[in-house]
């Protein structure tokens, strides 16, 4: 019998950048071992729509309304075939050969897949070291890394790839915490999925939004740690149970 390989799905948003989704396309499968799916969420009110389209595979995209970014790396994490899943933007440019079983091959060293991977977006370097086959994990910081992978175990878990009760910020440092309180935090920083802030419409339309802004940081500082606190006893009791087994 052959032998099943992990894969990776990338839930993307992307509004307003077409271009940005083809070459995040163009770079990852030419640096993939194994074949990564991509699954786009789209805007129906989308200005270019009909450049998406014509860009992009029909099987790699669902076009709906214009709702929350957590909504939209959810819905398509709910469609993701494969075990892995990424959350991801659509500026993103992948530079490392056979990046996917770099991380595949970090996930197989845990039994219950529940570990938190985050690539370099390429500003921070350093070394990973292992001790009895197990990865170093990253100290206590914010990684500046805003994409990162889970095992479906994780989603499964928790309900959610990206905490729905945000709009669109703190994602990346909320789930960094989470892993961290668990332990189950990689950092991969010779893994470089190269990334920079953008400034064009799209970009300055979420930094504008001071209705967004405020109420994300409002669920930050306020009723952050009330949801930490459920989603920590959900993995650690998860990851006890694979243990018994």
């Amino acid at each position: 019998m052959e032998e099943k390989i992990d894969m990776i799905s990338f839930c993307c948003p992307s509004r307003g950048r077409p271009e940005l989704a083809k070459r995040l396309v163009d770079t990852t499968t030419a640096k993939q071992k194994h074949n990564t799916e991509f699954l786009f969420y789209l805007n129906e009110d989308d200005e270019k729509l009909e450049e998406y389209k014509d860009l992009l595979d029909e099987k790699n995209y669902t076009v709906g309304p214009n709702q929350s970014t957590c909504y939209s790396w959810n819905q398509m994490a709910e469609k993701a075939k494969h075990d892995i899943v990424m959350l991801m933007g659509d500026d993103v440019q992948v530079q490392t050969q056979d990046w996917d079983s770099i991380i595949v091959n970090e996930f197989d060293r845990f039994q219950d897949r529940i570990l938190m991977v985050v690539p370099s977006d390429g500003r921070r370097k350093g070394t990973l070291r292992y001790t009895a086959n197990k990865p170093t994990l990253w100290p206590d910081e914010k990684l500046p890394a805003a994409h990162f992978a889970v095992h479906r175990n994780w989603i499964k878990t928790l309900g959610y790839l990206a905490p729905p009760f945000f709009w669109h910020w703190h994602v990346d440092t909320y789930t960094q915490k989470l892993a961290r309180k668990i332990n189950r935090c990689l950092y991969l920083p010779n893994v470089i999925f190269k990334a920079k802030k953008m400034f064009d419409d799209t970009g300055k339309q979420v930094r504008s939004n001071l209705n967004i802004n405020n109420r994300d940081n409002f669920v930050w500082s306020k009723v952050r740690d009330r949801h930490l606190q459920t989603d920590v006893r959900a993995l650690e009791d998860f990851i006890k149970d694979q243990s018994s087994q």
